[in-house]
């Protein structure tokens, strides 16, 4: 990268700080961060995800390395820091390496969370090899038992023997990235597991990161002061940030190119648009775009028909508890 498209990014992310701040109805900055669906596609039917719900109404077709390209092309000289999953299992996307590969050539940071119940040898070679910056390992628990009541039809063992392949994959070629760690989500049934879960990361050499987890049902919750519902908004945000950020920073562009406003959304209706049908600055402050920010700004209350209406992070809405979007 040239100093000139350097300072051009640089100039970008202070706009992007400032709209954090101001957070004004007409976006004046293009996001310098995006989340990319690979494919909403995963055998695992995890509790709390939307993709195993039947209200789930995004498609389900894999993302091409061609279409990856054109998403990626409509953010040239502005993106910096790319997420490479959503509601779906990145790995069975046979593409993905070469897509982390296209970005990286870009110098854009890239970011894949997996459940890695799917991965070989030569992919994880690919993987390591691919420019990837950071790659987290979502494995709820220290054994078989805890593991499966969270991730249904996943393998705590297939997991994390496939974590021992990456570790072993990135000493093998000798690279420094792509960083590697644990995400840890912590409920009622894991939380004894903690202290083990840890001894673990240390005998693989990595850093573990226990979170909090949206649990939408009492018998899943933490009992864990630090990982319960009490004051969910605070811990939310400590542990993933203020996904309305996301208005002003880091729209999510599923497989088929619709956009999406938000990282919780699922349906189809919450759509802002589509990339692949239309130019994406015109849907960045499209009527519902300047909508959504009017609500999150505290502006506007939000009608029942927009996403944000029961959402706890609206303003006007703060005795909710738990996203229901």
């Amino acid at each position: 990268m040239d100093d000139a498209a350097r300072q051009n990014r640089q100039k970008n992310r202070r706009l992007v700080d400032q709209q954090l701040k101001d957070k004004p109805r007409r976006a004046f900055a293009m996001p310098n961060n995006l989340t990319i669906e690979p494919g909403a596609v995963c055998s695992l039917k995890c509790a709390f995800c939307p993709q195993s719900d039947p209200a789930f109404d995004l498609p389900r077709g894999l993302l091409t390395l061609g279409d990856f390209k054109k998403i990626v092309d409509s953010f040239e000289g502005h993106l910096e820091y790319a997420n490479l999953f959503n509601w779906g299992e990145p790995l069975l996307n046979p593409e993905l390496s070469k897509m982390i590969r296209h970005i990286s050539e870009k110098e854009i940071y890239s970011v894949v969370h997996s459940s890695l119940n799917f991965l070989t040898p030569a992919v994880a070679d690919e993987l390591v090899a691919s420019g990837l910056s950071e790659l987290a390992a979502s494995i709820d628990g220290a054994s078989e038992e805890t593991y499966s009541k969270y991730r249904v039809n996943g393998s705590f063992s297939t997991a994390f023997k496939n974590l021992r392949m990456l570790i072993t994959a990135k000493k093998k070629l000798g690279l420094a990235q792509p960083k590697i760690f644990w995400k840890f989500l912590v409920f009622r049934h894991n939380e004894h597991e903690i202290a083990a879960a840890k001894n673990m990361a240390d005998d693989m050499e990595i850093e573990i990161k226990f979170q909090f987890a949206v649990a939408n049902k009492k018998s899943f919750e933490s009992t864990l002061e630090n990982y319960n519902g009490k004051d969910f908004l605070k811990k939310f945000v400590r542990d993933y940030d203020s996904p309305c950020e996301a208005l002003w920073r880091n729209p999510i562009v599923h497989a088929d190119g619709t956009v999406l406003p938000c990282c919780m959304i699922s349906q189809k209706k919450h759509a802002a648009g589509n990339l692949f049908r239309e130019d994406f600055k015109s849907i960045w402050n499209n009527d519902k775009y300047q909508e959504i920010r009017d609500v999150i700004s505290g502006r506007a209350q939000a009608s029942e028909a927009l996403l944000c209406h029961r959402c706890i992070f609206n303003p006007t809405m703060d005795n909710a508890r738990y996203y229901q979007i």
